[in-house]
């Protein structure tokens, strides 16, 4: 699976958020990260710096701990998704967290997981949120 996601149009991931505020699995995450071949895996323990990482970078993907403190990163994940940026939540309250309508289907990994599971998860998003093909050019009702 990590193999999968270091050939999967790692290109589109060149600029990666992470969003925890434990220090260890916030640098844990961001080394796995660089490892599946990531080239920026920006870090932030805070909503604000996370906002401030967002303004200032092109964000392609998101892996984002669902409590922040006595915060949530929902209303961050609905921006991120509605502006077409992949996102996941990571979360120590298992999978069963209250998600709004527009992220139900974003995925949720509990704490503790395994690089494999991050990697296959990080690939589902990819895939769900991937710009749609090309639609045929149809001329004269002969599609070309």
């Amino acid at each position: 699976m990590e193999k999968r996601l270091r050939s999967a149009r790692v290109e589109l991931l060149d600029q990666c958020l992470v969003v925890e505020d434990d220090s260890i699995i916030r640098l844990d995450l961001e080394q796995t990260l660089k490892g599946f071949g990531l080239k920026h895996v920006h870090g932030a323990s805070t909503l604000e710096a996370a906002a401030e990482i967002i303004s200032s970078s092109p964000i392609r993907f998101a892996v984002l701990d669902y409590n922040i403190g006595p915060s949530n990163t929902v209303a961050m994940a609905e921006a991120l998704v509605a502006s077409g940026v992949p996102a996941l939540f990571l979360t120590a309250y298992g999978t069963s967290v209250e998600l709004p309508e527009s992220l139900s289907r974003m995925q949720v990994l509990a704490k503790p997981f395994s690089s494999e599971l991050l990697a296959e998860a990080m690939l589902k998003e990819l895939g769900r949120l991937s710009p749609p093909a090309e639609p045929d050019v149809c001329d004269g009702g002969c599609c070309v």
